[in-house]
């Protein structure tokens, strides 16, 4: 007979009281709903990544973009590749190093971001209505601890 809510799990541990489960669970519906949000608006979750960085951070080059966006260094170039045919990124060699580009967003970027970050805006609002002030900004503080540079699976 397979464990119900009023049947405990054989090995009395219910995968719902797993914190990563629910972790992934709730990642994956934030995931979802960005996706479309974003495809609303034209942009992959990527593409929205990528113009973020390169707002935030200024030009960046291609490694290092891939690096802080996490994608694969091969596979950014596709994403800078519509993101380019879009008008959205421009890439240029380096001066310092002709072998690097460096990729910088231009303000045909900058406005589709805007457009994207509202259309996130949104999405944050319905996805963490059910939570309060205090309830988000601790979401968020142990977001930041959970990705952060020092945080490392441990080693066994």
């Amino acid at each position: 007979m397979p464990a119900t809510e009023s049947t405990p799990s054989l090995s009395g541990r219910p995968l719902s009281s797993r914190i990563g489960y629910g972790l992934v669970k709730a990642a994956l519906r934030v995931r979802q709903s960005y996706a479309e949000a974003l495809s609303r608006v034209g942009l992959l979750p990527n593409h929205h990544a990528i113009l973020s960085t390169l707002d935030e951070l200024g030009p960046c080059h291609q490694k290092e973009l891939a690096s802080r966006v996490v994608v694969d260094p091969g596979d950014i170039v596709a994403y800078l590749d519509s993101l380019q045919e879009s008008g959205y990124v421009v890439r240029e060699r380096d001066q310092s190093d002709r072998r690097r580009q460096l990729v910088s967003i231009t303000d045909s970027g900058v406005a589709k971001l805007i457009e994207g970050d509202a259309a996130l805006d949104a999405v944050e609002q319905e996805v963490f209505e059910s939570l309060t002030d205090q309830e988000r900004e601790t979401l968020t503080v142990v977001s930041a601890k959970l990705t952060g540079p020092t945080a490392r699976p441990s080693e066994a």
